[in-house]
């Protein structure tokens, strides 16, 4: 999951020093990482390993992040020299936003209230 979003962030941070060029081929980085890492999700998800209560979710989320890096790469292609449109930062910012709504159900998956109790407890 934190590997997808490696290189957004980097296209965004690129954004925001002005190297554009830089960011445009940050974005497409992104694109064959994520296409691996949906495809190794739907493979999961039909192989049974995935699961059961959020597999088909992590399909979802990270086809619709691959299809807003798609569309931010398509953006950004002809202004590599130029300011960046705002189709393209938006779509980086949305598949950004994907991802990390990704780690938010990967992580309520994994801790029970229990464990947040615990570790809360131990900070006081």
């Amino acid at each position: 999951m934190l590997l997808s979003a490696g290189p957004l962030v980097a296209a965004l941070a690129a954004d925001a020093r002005g190297t554009h060029a830089l960011a445009f081929y940050c974005v497409l980085v992104a694109v064959p990482v994520l296409a691996v890492t949906s495809l190794a999700y739907f493979g999961e998800l039909v192989d049974g390993s995935a699961d059961e209560s959020s597999g088909a979710l992590y399909v979802g989320l990270t086809a619709l992040a691959l299809l807003l890096v798609l569309i931010a790469a398509a953006a950004r292609a002809r202004a590599v020299d130029a300011t960046v449109p705002a189709l393209g930062t938006s779509a980086a910012v949305g598949a950004l936003l994907l991802l990390g709504l990704q780690t938010c159900v990967w992580c309520s998956g994994r801790l029970d209230r229990a464990a947040i109790v615990s570790m809360l407890r131990t900070f006081t």
